[in-house]
């Protein structure tokens, strides 16, 4: 895998993802910086805070936040984390953090094979 910039992670997908759970007002979380984010969720069972899309956005000139959507698969909790701060040095812990929860995504669309 080539390095990763802010630019590549900072991709305009086609449809927006709901930043608040429509069921609950409790649900979201924030963080001021992806240091906090992964020191909470690093070693997290992913079968019960599955991963399954980010969006990377541009806040003012140089600066990036980062959205982390979450289901928690066993009691059905859509978990939209807020993330303030996040800088070109957190990319390759990002890029790990991801890594089993996209193998996770791909075994649950079995038998396809992506």
């Amino acid at each position: 895998m080539k390095n990763l910039t802010l630019k590549d992670l900072a991709v305009k997908h086609d449809y927006y993802c709901s930043d608040s759970n429509y069921y609950s007002n409790d649900a979201s979380l924030i963080y001021d910086s992806f240091q906090l984010f992964y020191n909470e969720f690093k070693d997290a069972d992913i079968d019960m805070n599955l991963i399954f899309r980010w969006d990377l956005q541009k806040k003012g000139d140089s600066d990036y936040y980062l959205e982390v959507f979450m289901i928690q698969q066993r009691k059905g909790i859509f978990t939209p984390i807020h993330i303030a701060n996040f800088n070109e040095g957190n990319i390759p812990v990002f890029v790990e953090l991801l890594k089993p929860h996209i193998e996770k995504l791909k075994s649950i669309w079995k038998p396809f094979e992506f």
